[in-house]
């Protein structure tokens, strides 16, 4: 027997669809949750806002200029002394391999530069590298792997070929083949580092895809007539972002690790976390405070971008939720 339409019932009907909204905890009570079911993925979350924050405010930050070299009175200087090698001869000194002090946090390089400044705007320079070029390999590779799996064929065919052509060579070797061609300046490097990721990205979505066009949604969608760009833009691309997203934030570490890489052998410009590695390693024994806080910051950055990688992957995941 169908129900009596009154003014009560809709109300009562209205009340009802949105208690679920109502009773929804706010976003923090949610981020909180998420925290204490993934403590590790919590723990890199804050140290990649801590990394963006230093980033994003590094002129502030910094506090010195990195390419500014530090000197400090000579207390054994001598006006009159005339021997040319003499140290008593000079007045100031080079402030060169400082141990950390209220001056210099982390102490100095051998060339007397601040090395809190260097990994400040190391670090802009680092995320700004990674986030571009895994930009350009996520879009890239998106528009590739759906077009692949959705179309088969010999489109597939011919698109996979090109990819295992690319996969044959070790990206690391790619890369090096790239700087040996091209001057790797910031923007060259984000085009090699963003044309190396794409294969990897343009095969997981390609995988997914080919899960997908089977779907009955999609075969739904040919039957009522749509196009195979609408199906693609509206119905399969919107069902692969979740492992996108994984794979954007997990590549980031791998970014990183190829960037550092690549200045620790001297064939990049600018100031970054490789190239102050690779000055600090020749004086390990003297002042260790150079390689060290420059490796820790690429450690704790690949180690953060992992950590909510594995997070997301586990919150994102059906098969994976606890």
């Amino acid at each position: 027997m169908a129900r009596e339409l009154t003014a009560g019932n809709v109300i009562g009907d209205i009340a009802l669809a949105q208690a679920p909204l109502a009773e929804r905890p706010p976003a923090w009570k949610q981020a909180a949750r998420l925290a204490q079911r993934k403590p590790l993925g919590a723990l890199g979350m804050v140290i990649i806002i801590a990394l963006t924050a230093i980033a994003l405010a590094t002129p502030a930050l910094a506090r010195y200029d990195p390419d500014q070299s530090f000197e400090h009175r000579n207390p054994g200087y001598d006006p009159s002394s005339t021997e040319l090698y003499r140290t008593d001869r000079n007045e100031f000194l080079l402030d060169a391999k400082a141990a950390p002090s209220m001056k210099h946090w982390l102490g100095t390089d051998d060339a007397g530069r601040d090395i809190w400044a260097r990994i400040a705007w190391g670090t802009r320079r680092t995320l700004g590298i990674a986030v571009a070029s895994l930009t350009i390999a996520v879009v890239a590779g998106t528009i590739l792997g759906v077009a692949s799996g959705y179309f088969g064929g010999a489109v597939d065919t011919l698109m996979q070929r090109m990819l295992d052509a690319m996969q044959a060579f070790p990206s690391l070797l790619l890369l090096l083949l790239i700087a040996s061609a091209f001057d790797l300046t910031a923007r060259n490097l984000v085009l090699a580092l963003g044309f190396v990721g794409v294969t990897q990205v343009s095969r997981l979505v390609r995988g997914k895809v080919l899960t997908l066009r089977e779907l009955p949604f999609v075969e739904a969608g040919r039957v009522i007539g749509a196009s195979d760009m609408r199906l693609m833009l509206r119905h399969i691309l919107p069902n692969t972002i979740a492992p996108i997203i994984v794979v954007f934030t997990m590549g980031l570490g791998t970014v990183i690790i190829a960037e550092a890489s690549l200045s620790f052998l001297g064939l990049t410009h600018g100031i970054s976390w490789g190239q102050m590695l690779n000055s600090g390693r020749n004086f390990i024994n003297s002042s260790p405070w150079q390689a060290v806080f420059s490796g820790l910051a690429i450690t704790l950055a690949v180690l953060a971008f992992n950590l909510v990688g594995d997070a997301l992957r586990d919150i994102l995941d059906p098969r994976l939720r606890m």
